[in-house]
């Protein structure tokens, strides 16, 4: 699914992001060039990472200039040490200036995205738990960073508001609630996948004989989530979220619960350094 996703809407994003730039009008290159000359580029890694972003790059360059050629050396996925080259173009030096910057800042922020999501999966990796993200991403990139998680071998959360039902604390009265759920239970005629928010284990033990999917335990302390993980029958998937990171991550892991959400996976990154080097013919 994530594949169809994010190929669906490569298209619009890559068009806003030349507009962004105003590429079709990169006044300092048509000032210093008197020719468009013809040139090597290199983009080169400038530090280790797990490399994302070349089906972007290679559709931004189809719409900016067609007749660039690119030799790719490296793939998405592909662990990347210090100063390794990625990829070389060959063609005009205004083609290549004016998308330098786009094709930079792709590959940084999805890069950093896939490396991020590795370096945690690889701290958990003897237990079963699933290292999700969540839908706190940048406005308008949500499809690519999704991409990058499933990159960086994390799992996919819902993509939008359409795709699962997840009933968290604002959408119900918590005197109430089990009815609530019930009726949208009978209601869910498309058989979306349902998942239930709780906060403590008196939520917990209601929604545990409930005909739902995932029961995902917000903000709960270890102990908590170990009690909650014996209430829960074993066909209810679990999940935990809320103040998990890098630091604390491991002992969420240890519960051994189904899945295990970070919204900082997306939302905080450090940004990959990747620079771009010409040399003329």
């Amino acid at each position: 699914m994530i594949k169809s996703k994010f190929l669906k809407n490569l298209d619009k994003i890559i068009k806003l992001s030349l507009l962004e730039d105003a590429t079709n009008n990169d006044i300092t290159s048509k000032f210093i060039f008197a020719k468009n000359n013809l040139v090597e580029a290199k983009i080169i890694s400038k530090e280790n990472a797990i490399l994302c972003g070349i089906p972007v790059i290679k559709k931004i360059i189809s719409k900016a200039d067609s007749s660039l050629k690119l030799k790719i050396l490296k793939k998405d996925g592909q662990k990347l040490k210090k100063n390794t080259i990625v990829l070389i173009l060959h063609g005009r030096i205004k083609s290549i200036l004016k998308i330098e910057r786009i094709l930079l800042n792709y590959l940084g922020i999805l890069s950093a995205v896939s490396t991020k999501t590795n370096r945690i999966i690889s701290k958990c990796r003897k237990y079963k738990s699933k290292i999700c993200c969540t839908r706190k991403t940048i406005p308008c990139l949500r499809y690519l960073q999704k991409y990058a998680v499933t990159i960086g071998g994390g799992t996919n959360n819902r993509f939008n508001l359409e795709d699962e039902i997840f009933v968290k604390d604002n959408h119900y009265d918590k005197l109430f609630f089990v009815d609530r759920i019930n009726e949208l239970i009978k209601m869910n005629k498309n058989k979306k996948k349902i998942t239930v928010e709780t906060d403590n284990l008196n939520q917990v033990k209601l929604v545990s004989s409930l005909k739902i999917d995932r029961i995902l335990l917000d903000n709960m302390s270890i102990k908590n989530v170990k009690k909650s993980l014996k209430i829960i029958p074993k066909f209810i998937e679990t999940e935990v979220s809320g103040n998990i990171n890098e630091k604390n991550i491991l002992n969420y892991a240890k519960t051994q619960v189904d899945r295990i959400s970070l919204g900082s996976i997306t939302h905080t990154i450090k940004n990959i350094d990747f620079s771009l080097t010409l040399q003329t013919y």
